[in-house]
């Protein structure tokens, strides 16, 4: 496995490169990756949700058009628990 590159390691890299002293740089640069680090996850994290709440949903449909009862169920609830959860995310981080 290829070694993980931290913000801290890349805050250091980019000091180096621009030459700018390390001890006096990197720490604010390490900040400032992680909060772009942290909100880009998050944003992924959303995106992958709303996604499999989409799959859920066409499943749904699609169960209802070919008369599946118990399918059609199952679908439906797992596409309400994930909005439900998609929903509280998203609400909760409007406020950020």
């Amino acid at each position: 496995m290829p070694n993980v590159i931290t913000p801290e390691i890349l805050a250091e890299r980019v000091c180096r490169t621009l030459d700018l002293p390390v001890k006096d740089n990197a720490e604010n640069l390490t900040e400032i990756l992680w909060v772009a680090l942290t909100e880009t996850r998050d944003q992924a994290i959303g995106a992958a949700k709303a996604v499999c709440l989409e799959i859920a949903e066409d499943e749904a449909e699609r169960c209802r058009g070919v008369g599946a009862t118990v399918a059609q169920q199952t679908a439906l609830t797992i596409a309400a628990r994930i909005r439900k959860r998609h929903v509280e995310v998203a609400g909760s981080n409007s406020g950020t």
